[in-house]
């Protein structure tokens, strides 16, 4: 594919719009073909594949049309961490209790097979989706200079990402609360990324996030376990909530620096 006469913008909403259309495929083919549903751990039995051909196009993208440091891949801004520290002191709690959980638990060999398949198959989530929403999006719309409009691509198409699971049966109904979840989790990293100059702690934390959301299931952990944990998961609200709106009122303080090391936008 030959895209070197759009502009960076353009490229990453065709990037963007690849990835959705290959995700919703395999959720497709996942539930009409092999009958699991989506947030059923055996799903990552397929995913792990498809995932990692996102990630090889990923890179094909970054390579061919950014480069590593343009999209996240830079010094880390340590003094601008404690932006991230509520969330990661959440995160810390739930796999507290995870392991606890798990602990008590005898698992078959099954089951740590599946534990270990579901570890794999999130870290290629949090790697493929990072590197495209906070990576490929956002900084391809901030080479237009306007800031917070490149944050709000960069929000609602991670969010649209997630309007493909009802193929995967997940209940239509709950689309909407899915969609509106995904924007705010994406309404605070997209900032959160320009704080921290480095999209790695980013990658890492979506990773163990949707890590320990996917074992906490009763079939691998009670049920007293799963509901303490979905509890504690709600704390995250909140705190991302109110410290996105902090940070896209205070953004312009790292935008010029966001952009610096940049390609420039190529005209159509």
């Amino acid at each position: 594919m030959n895209l070197t006469s759009f502009s960076k913008p353009k490229i990453a909403i065709v990037a963007a719009i690849l990835y959705t259309a290959i995700m919703g495929i395999g959720m497709f083919y996942m539930k009409t073909f092999l009958g699991i549903t989506y947030g059923q751990p055996e799903m990552m039995n397929l995913f792990w594949f498809i995932l990692i051909i996102l990630n090889v196009i990923n890179v094909f993208w970054v390579i061919r049309y950014f480069g590593w440091q343009a999209i996240g891949f830079r010094p880390l801004a340590r003094k601008q961490l404690f932006w991230f520290l509520p969330t990661i002191i959440v995160l810390i709690a739930m796999w507290v209790v995870c392991l606890t959980g798990l602990s008590k638990t005898s698992l078959s060999a099954a089951q740590w097979q599946l534990f270990a398949v579901a570890g794999f198959t999130t870290l290629l989530v949090g790697l493929g989706e990072e590197i495209m929403y906070r990576g490929i999006v956002l900084h391809a719309f901030l080479t237009t200079n306007r800031v917070r409009w490149a944050m709000l691509v960069s929000a609602i198409a991670f969010s649209l990402l997630h309007a493909v699971n009802f193929l995967g049966g997940y209940p239509l109904q709950a689309v909407p609360i899915q969609l509106l979840n995904a924007f705010q989790f994406g309404f605070f990293f997209a900032p959160l990324m320009l704080k921290l100059n480095n999209i790695l702690p980013l990658i890492i934390f979506h990773w163990l996030w949707d890590f320990v959301q996917l074992v906490a299931e009763p079939s691998l952990v009670d049920e007293q376990t799963t509901t303490a944990i979905q509890s504690i998961s709600q704390l995250s609200d909140p705190i991302e909530l109110i410290g996105g709106i902090v940070m896209w009122l205070r953004i312009k303080q790292v935008s010029e620096r966001a952009i610096a090391d940049l390609p420039k936008p190529v005209n159509f």
